[in-house]
Parts: structure tokens; C-alpha cells; sequence
């Protein structure tokens, strides 16, 4: 959870056009620009701040959000065209994904892609079209990391490329929504596709959540992810996509959040973008969302201090068969040996494709190994999607 601090406040409300003077925000520069690095939303609060005549904001703050802005242009340069190479390789196999969360809504929610920073690409594939995908995406130059397979524990592939000069591209290939049992079939492919709209700026074979999709992925995220954190860009994410969606889009978005019973969770997620950001939802709809009704299991992902023990029993009773439910137990603790031995780097590249040896603390539990291989692999601290191990 984000502490409500005078400068996130503050932040916040320069994010929706309101004046933010320098002294309402109770915090020095540092503080101030690493919270805004904290939040992902730098390159918006450049904009804004360049588009008002009344900043009083020191010019050491304004020049150093310059910069940042500026960089993000020129990653987001790099992303966009490395992205468009990686949806024509994908469709040259006949694989047409659909571009979830930050990449999609980068280029058909925000006016220009780089003020939606992002560390990957997330899309989402049929099942049966993961090894076509994965090949697909080895052939000009993805690598896969030491990974911890298993159909119930992990639902989808991780993949990355490090550029000649450095910069390195992520892709988390998905065949479901997310790693957690009562979540993971919220949105199936099949269903995302349907309403897919296209991304005209990625290339003629790019397309994301409609609009509906999306504020339901944006509503559930940060829940079934990240426990509930409330950085301010994911929070806006739910502003823009609620703000301005005709009420005829809103009942359909309520009607489907009741029936894949994540309304309780989707309540929770408007009403904290409207605290933050005064954003306009019908309040019939809010209303019926946050109505009694039987327990909904995605819920209990909203009680405070989670962790991964408490995931390991949400995906487990998610399960409704023992069958299952032994072999997700089988998937955490006993890792498959070829992991293992790529894990601790006894076993060098051990498939085409694979990650450079690592070494991973051998007092980690487990569960736990994938986290630790991936992190070091990548350099990217948070880098795997939180699943029933942590």
C-alpha cells in the first residue's frame, strides 16, 4: 500500500490538471523526483508542469523531470520499434497476440507513448500457440531465463534481448491473465480477442484489450499482482480508461465484473482512482459492484498483509480439484531437476536460448528459486509476476 503522503496528494492532483504549488508538497527535490520515479509518472508530471505559466516548481526539479521526459521518448523510441519487429516474427507464424496493460494502453490511452513507462511487453497467446511464440521470438535473438515450468504454477513465458549498445527488451508471453487460480480465467484470450481494438502505431498486426477489457485488467492488477499497491500510474490508468466511457460501456463493464465475481475487487480499484483523482463513475454502477452478495474468492487478495503463503492457499482452494491441487503443490516444491541445475548454474544453456548460468542463494526455499535466478539473470528486482510462491 502507498503511504498518503502531502507529495503523493500533491502529485496526484497535478496529474488531473490542478495547481500544485511547490510548497504544497512538503518535500525536497529528491524526495519529490523519487517519488515520482516511485510512481511511474514522471514524463506526465513534465508535461503538465510545461504546460502551466504559473509553476513556482525550482528549476532544478523542472530540468531534472525534463531529462527523464526526454529519455522516455528515446526508450520508448526503442520499444516501439523493437515491439513492431517482434509482432511481425510473431505474426509471420501465424501468432496474433493481444497487448495487455501497459504497452497497449501506452498507445491507444495516453497521447504520446512514453508518458506510460513500463519495464515489459505483457500479451497474451492461445496455449497451444506458446512453443510456435516462443521459436518465433528465439530466432531474432529473445532468451529465455531459468524457469520453473508447470501448468498450474506459472502461466506464461518470460523472454528477453539485450541490444548491441545495452538496452534490453522483456516480453512475458501469457496464456492467461495471471499466475493466481481465481484470476487467471477472469479474461480468457478467446474473449480478449473478440473485442481487440488495433494499434495502428505498432504495425499493421497489433491490437490490444478494448476498452471494457482494459479497465477490468487495470481494476484487478495491482490486487492480484502486487498486493494492493497504489502507485499513482496504475491508479491513473483506471481514471483515464473510467473517464468518458459512455454508461451503456460502464453497465457492460459492471455486468461482467459481477459475473466473473471480481466486482468487489473492481469497487475497490474506482474508488480509490476517484480518492486520488476525482474520477467521474456512475454511481449506480459503484453502487452495484460494491452491493452484498456471496463471498467472491478474488476478494480476500484486498485484506492487507499478504503474502505468499496466503497466495499458495487462494490458488490452491481456487482449485476445484484434489488432482490439481497436488499437482500445483508437486510444481512448488519439487522444481523440475533441469531447472534446478540451470538455477544454480550447474548446467550451462541447457536448451536453445538459454540464460547465462547464475547463482542463486542455496538457503532460498524452492518456491522461491525462480524469483532469486530471475532477478539476477535480468538485473531486474521485481522481476517475476508474484504467483503462488511469492
Amino acid at each position: 500500500m502507498t503511504t498518503d503522503t502531502p507529495v503523493t496528494t500533491a502529485l496526484a492532483a497535478l496529474l488531473v490538471g490542478k495547481t500544485t504549488a511547490w510548497n504544497g508538497l512538503a518535500a525536497s527535490d529528491v524526495e519529490t523526483l523519487e517519488s515520482c520515479a516511485t510512481h511511474g509518472i514522471g514524463p506526465l508530471v513534465s508535461r503538465n508542469l510545461q504546460a502551466r505559466t504559473d509553476c513556482d516548481w525550482p528549476a532544478t526539479v523542472r530540468d531534472a523531470l525534463a531529462d527523464l521526459a526526454r529519455g522516455a521518448v528515446a526508450r520508448e523510441a526503442l520499444a516501439c520499434r523493437e515491439l513492431t519487429a517482434v509482432l511481425a516474427a510473431l505474426a509471420r507464424v501465424g501468432v496474433h497476440p493481444v497487448l495487455l496493460k501497459g504497452a497497449g494502453l501506452a498507445y491507444s490511452l495516453y497521447e504520446e507513448p512514453h508518458l506510460r513507462p513500463r519495464c515489459d511487453t505483457d500479451m497474451i497467446v492461445p496455449r497451444a500457440a506458446i512453443d510456435t511464440a516462443r521459436e518465433a521470438l528465439l530466432d531474432i535473438g529473445y532468451r529465455t531465463q531459468p524457469f520453473c515450468e508447470g501448468e498450474l504454477l506459472f502461466h506464461q513465458l518470460p523472454l528477453w534481448k539485450t541490444e548491441p549498445f545495452g538496452a534490453i527488451h522483456r516480453v512475458d508471453l501469457h496464456w492467461k491473465i495471471s499466475t493466481e487460480t481465481v484470476f487467471a480465467d477472469v479474461l480468457t484470450f478467446d474473449t480478449l480477442a473478440e473485442a481487440a481494438i488495433p494499434v495502428p502505431a505498432l504495425g499493421p498486426h497489433a491490437r490490444t484489450a478494448g476498452r471494457i477489457h482494459a479497465l477490468v485488467l487495470a481494476c484487478i492488477h495491482t490486487v492480484m499482482h502486487h498486493r494492493n499497491a497504489e502507485r499513482l500510474i496504475w491508479l491513473f490508468d483506471i481514471h483515464a480508461l473510467a473517464t468518458g466511457l459512455p454508461p451503456a460501456c460502464f453497465n457492460r463493464f459492471t455486468e461482467l465484473a459481477i459475473t466473473r465475481r471480481v466486482a468487489t475487487v473492481c469497487a475497490h480499484s474506482l474508488t480509490l482512482a476517484r480518492t486520488r483523482f476525482g474520477t467521474a463513475i456512475p454511481a449506480a454502477g459503484l453502487a452495484r459492484l460494491g452491493a452484498p452478495r456471496d463471498a467472491e474468492a478474488t476478494s480476500v487478495y484486498l485484506r492487507p498483509a499478504r503474502r505468499w503463503r496466503h497466495e499458495l492457499v487462494s490458488n490452491l482452494r481456487g482449485l476445484t480439484r484434489w488432482r490439481d491441487r497436488r499437482r500445483l503443490l508437486r510444481e512448488v516444491l519439487l522444481p523440475a531437476p533441469s531447472y534446478m541445475l540451470a538455477a544454480y548454474g550447474v548446467v550451462r544453456n541447457l536448451t536453445r536460448g538459454g540464460a547465462a548460468s547464475v547463482s542463486v542463494p542455496a538457503s532460498l526455499p524452492p518456491w522461491r528459486h525462480q524469483r532469486a535466478a530471475r532477478s539476477e539473470v535480468t538485473g531486474r528486482a521485481n522481476a517475476p509476476k508474484r504467483g503462488p510462491f511469492g
